[in-house]
């Protein structure tokens, strides 16, 4: 029987007894994956050898998986699967100022994944097959408790905003070079708006915004900026955040409407990390 068991943390559960045959055959299963998805925004399976085939039909469970750009970056047998990694494929690890470095490294930044396409993410799924011995935590902000923390005043004038999303923005604004996108991938994906306060199945509410975001509609880039900096600075000075700590194996699932996630700086240039991502693909639009 699985359970979902809280974390003594602000946002999470660990998910206990998993075997993923039977799990999948069980059609109560998949409700039960998301109702607790969307009451812990993070679930934790500890330790099981999930093969590639197999996490993509995990995947599933929770709906239609996306197919990331990148290409270069896809699984060669499960496009499905996105390789968070920074060993090239010739098994050397990349330097620093490699544009699979600097790709990886823009994650450090506070994001929701996909949240530039007009029906964002639903939830991601990363999967550690080799995980690095210092730093490379990844951290998982509750964006519910963001938006309840704030004052009545700036709740107000919030709920009336939208944000812009745009995945070119956030891609030119990774911490070093990579090479522009194609006229093809700028048509694919544009800039979409997203209200700034999200609303949920359940009624509850959130925060919407993170990396992809250039601005405030109607608001300059360097107010708006100043805005999300304050935000984003007192999530874990609010103690709003959850640190996971990678150990081989771990799969994390964290919801992309609930909550915002960050990279932690690790010796990337020396230190094997490899990662296999899974974003499972929304089904409405932010409202």
């Amino acid at each position: 029987m699985i359970e979902f068991v809280p974390l003594d943390e602000p946002l999470g559960a660990v998910v206990t007894d998993l075997d993923i045959d039977a799990a999948l055959s069980d059609s109560e299963f998949t409700k039960g994956l998301a109702d607790a998805l969307l009451k812990h925004s993070v679930l934790i399976f500890r330790g099981s050898d999930i093969a590639p085939a197999e996490l993509v039909a995990l995947g599933r469970a929770f709906g239609e998986l996306e197919i990331l750009p990148e290409p270069d970056k896809r699984h060669p047998d499960h496009p499905e699967i996105f390789n968070l990694t920074n060993v090239k494929p010739d098994g050397d690890i990349a330097e620093f100022d490699d544009s699979q470095s600097v790709f990886l490294r823009g994650t450090q930044r506070w994001h929701t994944d996909s949240s530039f396409r007009e029906i964002p993410a639903l939830c991601t799924m990363l999967y550690a097959v080799e995980v690095t011995k210092q730093g490379g935590q990844t951290e998982f902000a509750d964006m519910r408790a963001a938006l309840a923390q704030l004052s009545d005043e700036a709740k107000s004038e919030i709920e009336q905003l939208s944000l812009v999303h745009s995945y070119e923005y956030s891609r030119a604004n990774n911490p070093g070079r990579m090479d522009p996108m194609s006229d093809e991938e700028r048509a694919k994906y544009p800039p979409v708006e997203h209200p700034w306060v999200r609303t949920h199945a359940d009624g509850t509410q959130s925060l919407y915004m993170g990396g992809h975001a250039s601005h405030i509609v109607g608001r300059d880039e360097a107010e708006s900026r100043r805005r999300f900096a304050e935000i984003e600075d007192g999530l874990v000075a609010n103690d709003l955040v959850y640190q996971h700590r990678w150990r081989a194996h771990d799969l994390v699932v964290w919801d992309n409407r609930t909550t915002l996630h960050r990279l932690l700086p690790y010796d990337i240039a020396n230190e094997r990390r490899v990662m296999r991502r899974i974003t499972v693909a929304g089904t409405e639009r932010v409202r």
